[in-house]
Protein backbone atom coordinates (compact mmCIF):
# COMPACT_ATOMS: atom_id res chain seq x y z
CA UNK A 1 0.00 0.00 0.00
CA UNK A 2 1.22 3.54 -1.08
CA UNK A 3 -0.06 6.70 -0.19
CA UNK A 4 0.80 9.83 -1.99
CA UNK A 5 0.86 12.88 -0.17
CA UNK A 6 0.80 16.76 -0.67
CA UNK A 7 1.45 19.25 1.80
CA UNK A 8 1.27 23.04 1.65
CA UNK A 9 1.48 25.65 4.40
CA UNK A 10 2.65 29.50 4.84
CA UNK A 11 1.21 32.31 7.28
CA UNK A 12 -0.33 36.11 6.14
CA UNK A 13 -0.38 38.96 8.20
CA UNK A 14 -2.91 40.43 10.42
CA UNK A 15 -3.00 44.41 10.90
CA UNK A 16 -5.25 46.25 13.55
CA UNK A 17 -4.65 49.19 15.16
CA UNK A 18 -3.38 49.11 18.93
CA UNK A 19 -6.55 50.96 19.62
CA UNK A 20 -8.37 48.54 18.68
CA UNK A 21 -7.12 45.50 20.49
CA UNK A 22 -6.82 47.51 23.79
CA UNK A 23 -10.67 48.00 23.40
CA UNK A 24 -10.79 44.03 22.49
CA UNK A 25 -8.39 43.75 25.37
CA UNK A 26 -10.92 45.60 28.16
CA UNK A 27 -14.05 44.03 26.83
CA UNK A 28 -12.11 40.12 27.74
CA UNK A 29 -10.32 41.14 30.55
CA UNK A 30 -11.58 38.32 33.01
CA UNK A 31 -10.91 36.38 29.73
CA UNK A 32 -7.52 34.19 29.99
CA UNK A 33 -6.08 34.01 26.34
CA UNK A 34 -5.05 31.08 24.81
CA UNK A 35 -2.15 32.03 23.69
CA UNK A 36 1.52 31.99 25.74
CA UNK A 37 3.58 34.37 25.15
CA UNK A 38 6.26 32.04 23.55
CA UNK A 39 4.00 31.16 20.52
CA UNK A 40 3.10 35.20 20.46
CA UNK A 41 7.06 35.50 20.23
CA UNK A 42 6.77 33.06 17.52
CA UNK A 43 4.33 34.79 15.20
CA UNK A 44 6.37 38.29 15.90
CA UNK A 45 9.48 35.91 14.19
CA UNK A 46 7.35 34.63 11.69
CA UNK A 47 6.44 37.96 10.20
CA UNK A 48 10.31 39.30 10.67
CA UNK A 49 11.72 36.57 8.92
CA UNK A 50 8.66 36.52 5.92
CA UNK A 51 7.91 40.50 5.76
CA UNK A 52 9.34 43.81 5.40
CA UNK A 53 9.27 46.48 7.98
CA UNK A 54 8.93 45.78 11.90
CA UNK A 55 7.61 42.55 13.00
CA UNK A 56 5.61 43.68 16.05
CA UNK A 57 4.31 47.35 14.60
CA UNK A 58 4.19 50.26 11.98
CA UNK A 59 3.10 53.34 11.36
CA UNK A 60 -0.13 53.68 9.43
CA UNK A 61 -0.71 56.34 7.00
CA UNK A 62 -2.99 58.17 9.41
CA UNK A 63 -0.05 58.18 12.17
CA UNK A 64 -1.87 55.43 14.25
CA UNK A 65 0.29 52.30 15.22
CA UNK A 66 -0.76 49.14 14.14
CA UNK A 67 0.33 45.75 15.41
CA UNK A 68 0.91 42.59 13.38
CA UNK A 69 0.54 38.93 13.91
CA UNK A 70 0.89 36.02 11.61
CA UNK A 71 -2.26 33.76 10.64
CA UNK A 72 -1.74 30.39 9.58
CA UNK A 73 -2.97 28.60 6.76
CA UNK A 74 -2.21 25.60 5.05
CA UNK A 75 -2.90 21.84 3.44
CA UNK A 76 -2.71 18.36 3.33
CA UNK A 77 -3.60 15.92 0.44
CA UNK A 78 -3.25 11.90 0.67
CA UNK A 79 -4.10 9.87 -2.22
CA UNK A 80 -6.25 6.89 -1.62
CA UNK A 81 -5.88 4.02 -4.18
CA UNK A 82 -8.74 2.18 -5.55
CA UNK A 83 -12.15 4.24 -4.02
CA UNK A 84 -13.71 5.89 -6.62
CA UNK A 85 -14.68 10.16 -5.12
CA UNK A 86 -18.09 9.13 -4.80
CA UNK A 87 -17.38 5.86 -2.72
CA UNK A 88 -14.96 8.08 -0.41
CA UNK A 89 -17.37 10.89 0.04
CA UNK A 90 -20.25 8.05 0.77
CA UNK A 91 -18.24 7.49 3.92
CA UNK A 92 -16.33 10.45 5.23
CA UNK A 93 -19.08 13.31 3.75
CA UNK A 94 -20.95 11.80 7.06
CA UNK A 95 -19.59 14.97 9.32
CA UNK A 96 -20.31 13.03 12.62
CA UNK A 97 -18.24 10.10 12.06
CA UNK A 98 -14.75 11.47 11.95
CA UNK A 99 -13.80 8.79 14.78
CA UNK A 100 -14.06 5.86 12.14
CA UNK A 101 -11.46 7.47 9.82
CA UNK A 102 -9.12 9.89 12.07
CA UNK A 103 -6.75 7.39 14.47
CA UNK A 104 -6.34 10.06 17.19
CA UNK A 105 -10.42 11.18 17.37
CA UNK A 106 -11.88 8.37 19.93
CA UNK A 107 -15.32 9.73 20.03
CA UNK A 108 -17.51 11.80 17.61
CA UNK A 109 -20.87 12.75 18.16
CA UNK A 110 -23.41 15.04 17.02
CA UNK A 111 -24.31 17.63 20.01
CA UNK A 112 -26.23 20.13 18.20
CA UNK A 113 -28.82 21.14 15.21
CA UNK A 114 -29.39 18.34 12.24
CA UNK A 115 -26.71 16.04 10.33
CA UNK A 116 -25.43 17.43 7.26
CA UNK A 117 -26.73 21.09 7.78
CA UNK A 118 -25.33 24.16 8.27
CA UNK A 119 -25.18 24.92 12.25
CA UNK A 120 -24.61 20.88 13.22
CA UNK A 121 -21.94 20.99 16.01
CA UNK A 122 -19.75 17.94 16.84
CA UNK A 123 -18.17 16.89 19.56
CA UNK A 124 -14.82 15.13 19.09
CA UNK A 125 -12.45 14.26 21.91
CA UNK A 126 -8.81 12.45 21.71
CA UNK A 127 -5.96 11.72 23.46
CA UNK A 128 -3.37 14.26 21.29
CA UNK A 129 -3.59 17.49 23.64
CA UNK A 130 -0.05 19.61 22.93
CA UNK A 131 -1.71 22.44 25.03
CA UNK A 132 -2.00 20.43 28.31
CA UNK A 133 -0.60 16.80 27.74
CA UNK A 134 -1.78 15.22 30.97
CA UNK A 135 -5.33 16.03 29.51
CA UNK A 136 -7.05 14.27 26.56
CA UNK A 137 -8.20 16.58 24.22
CA UNK A 138 -11.68 17.88 23.04
CA UNK A 139 -13.40 20.25 20.38
CA UNK A 140 -16.75 21.61 19.84
CA UNK A 141 -17.04 22.23 15.38
CA UNK A 142 -19.89 23.44 13.74
CA UNK A 143 -20.33 22.81 10.23
CA UNK A 144 -20.67 26.03 8.05
CA UNK A 145 -20.92 24.84 4.56
CA UNK A 146 -22.05 20.97 3.23
CA UNK A 147 -21.90 20.49 -0.60
CA UNK A 148 -22.28 16.93 -1.57
CA UNK A 149 -22.06 17.74 -5.07
CA UNK A 150 -18.51 18.92 -4.96
CA UNK A 151 -17.17 16.65 -2.45
CA UNK A 152 -16.81 18.63 0.23
CA UNK A 153 -17.45 20.60 3.65
CA UNK A 154 -16.86 23.50 6.18
CA UNK A 155 -16.06 23.90 9.56
CA UNK A 156 -15.05 26.02 12.61
CA UNK A 157 -13.95 25.48 15.92
CA UNK A 158 -16.13 26.92 18.47
CA UNK A 159 -15.06 25.87 21.89
CA UNK A 160 -11.53 23.36 22.95
CA UNK A 161 -9.04 22.51 25.19
CA UNK A 162 -6.94 22.00 22.64
CA UNK A 163 -5.05 25.76 22.28
CA UNK A 164 -7.16 26.84 19.45
CA UNK A 165 -8.39 30.37 19.03
CA UNK A 166 -9.95 31.00 15.46
CA UNK A 167 -9.96 27.99 13.28
CA UNK A 168 -11.96 27.34 9.95
CA UNK A 169 -10.81 23.96 8.05
CA UNK A 170 -12.41 22.26 4.36
CA UNK A 171 -12.41 18.85 3.82
CA UNK A 172 -12.92 17.89 0.67
CA UNK A 173 -12.45 14.53 -1.74
CA UNK A 174 -10.83 15.00 -5.06
CA UNK A 175 -10.30 12.69 -8.19
CA UNK A 176 -6.82 11.39 -8.65
CA UNK A 177 -4.99 9.24 -10.90
CA UNK A 178 -5.00 6.14 -7.58
CA UNK A 179 -8.57 6.48 -7.38
CA UNK A 180 -9.12 9.68 -5.10
CA UNK A 181 -7.72 11.93 -2.67
CA UNK A 182 -8.40 13.42 0.32
CA UNK A 183 -7.32 17.15 1.19
CA UNK A 184 -7.85 19.12 4.05
CA UNK A 185 -7.14 22.67 4.10
CA UNK A 186 -7.16 25.34 7.06
CA UNK A 187 -6.58 28.86 8.19
CA UNK A 188 -6.09 29.39 11.87
CA UNK A 189 -4.41 31.70 14.19
CA UNK A 190 -1.36 30.38 16.07
CA UNK A 191 -2.17 27.41 18.34
CA UNK A 192 -0.97 27.04 21.56
CA UNK A 193 1.90 24.01 22.14
CA UNK A 194 2.29 23.76 18.32
CA UNK A 195 4.72 25.23 15.35
CA UNK A 196 2.98 26.11 12.28
CA UNK A 197 5.56 23.05 10.77
CA UNK A 198 4.39 21.11 13.44
CA UNK A 199 0.95 21.46 12.82
CA UNK A 200 0.47 20.73 9.51
CA UNK A 201 2.92 17.65 9.93
CA UNK A 202 0.66 16.74 12.00
CA UNK A 203 -1.97 17.03 9.69
CA UNK A 204 -0.12 15.35 7.25
CA UNK A 205 0.10 12.07 9.45
CA UNK A 206 -3.84 12.77 9.89
CA UNK A 207 -4.57 12.77 6.30
CA UNK A 208 -2.39 9.63 5.81
CA UNK A 209 -4.36 7.84 8.24
CA UNK A 210 -7.50 8.24 6.81
CA UNK A 211 -6.15 7.18 3.58
CA UNK A 212 -5.14 4.14 4.67
CA UNK A 213 -8.46 3.53 6.37
CA UNK A 214 -10.73 4.54 3.55
CA UNK A 215 -8.61 1.37 1.61
CA UNK A 216 -9.16 -0.86 4.25
CA UNK A 217 -12.92 -0.57 4.09
CA UNK A 218 -13.22 -0.18 0.47
CA UNK A 219 -11.01 -3.27 0.43
CA UNK A 220 -12.98 -5.34 3.30
CA UNK A 221 -15.90 -4.74 0.94
CA UNK A 222 -15.41 -6.05 -2.38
Amino acid sequence: MHTDTRVTYGFTLNTRSRSSIKQEQSEVSNVQSPFSTGTMQQAAAAAEAHGSGHPAASMADDGKEEAVSAAWHGSVRAAVEGPTPDQAWALLGDFCSLHRWVPSVQTCRRVEGAEGQPGCVRYCAGPVNKAAEAVAGWSKERLVEFDPVARRYSYEVVETNKGFGRYAATLRVEPDPAGCAVAWSFEADPVRGWTLEGFVGFLDELARGVARRLEEEIMSRN
